[in-house]
């Protein structure tokens, strides 16, 4: 049990009541980032965050040149590329733009290099990121999906932070709904905090993950190759005991 004020229940747009959203404890995360930084993520972003398009399900065509990401398609952290589907020509083009609401301009909707997918909406999947890289582009995301467009700062190190326990912890208690219906929107995950600090200090805190995830990624291969060789015993004396038994 825990006390707070009645002016406290302002500090969202929204007029939030929930326990959840004014627990200490993501009022103390807060106040860490903000410790850090005074610069949000609206501040390097050079286009709109922006939500994709809602589709049916005739308007999927395997021999459409377009793919379309779902949250089910970011939900381990990256775009999983082999269970993409793909919709028709004439749905992709007219799902290429989009006129947010409220805004005058249309925004592109199709991936580029170095986009970042959120997921918005749904429990076990809602805060999760996924990088675009090379050879990825050209899909277009569901509206389940927003994209971020950074400038002037490193989308690696962005995606690095957009999964740490803390940015997730504000996903967390900003998120709304009820059961597995919960959703967070553009105009509040533009206003988290994001640290500020040199594209070069950035870069040197991704190639240290790269050099921790290759020493993860050899470990990995290592016990793949002892699984394979512990395999290849088992059936090489299943192989001889049959033999054994006929002779």
């Amino acid at each position: 049990m825990y006390n707070t004020s009645f002016s406290s229940f302002s500090r969202d747009v929204d007029t939030r009541f929930s326990v959840k959203f004014h627990r200490p404890a993501g009022q103390y995360v807060m106040k860490e980032l903000l410790r850090i930084t005074d610069k949000k993520i609206k501040h390097f972003i050079s286009m709109p965050i922006i939500t994709g398009h809602g589709i049916s399900p005739v308007d999927y065509d395997q021999d459409g040149d377009f793919f379309y990401v779902t949250m089910a398609d970011i939900k381990d952290w990256k775009l999983n590329t082999e269970e993409l589907k793909c919709i028709s020509n004439v749905c992709a083009e007219k799902k290429k733009t989009k006129k947010p609401r409220g805004m005058r301009e249309h925004y592109p909707t199709t991936l580029e290099v170095n986009d970042i997918l959120m997921a918005r909406s749904g429990e076990g999947t809602i805060g999760k990121v996924a990088l675009i890289g090379e050879g990825e582009t050209g899909g277009i995301f569901c509206d389940f999906i927003m994209r971020i467009k950074l400038k002037n700062y490193n989308p690696q190190f962005a995606y690095y932070y957009f999964r740490t326990s803390y940015f997730q912890y504000l996903i967390e208690i900003y998120k709304k709904g009820l059961g597995n219906n919960t959703n967070i929107f553009p105009p509040v995950v533009q206003e988290f905090p994001i640290p500020d600090v040199s594209l070069k200090e950035q870069q040197m805190v991704v190639d240290a993950i790269y050099k921790e995830i290759n020493k993860q990624n050899k470990i990995i291969e290592q016990i793949e190759n002892k699984r394979k060789e512990i395999e290849e015993l088992l059936l090489n004396s299943i192989k001889h005991h049959a033999i054994s038994d006929f002779i």
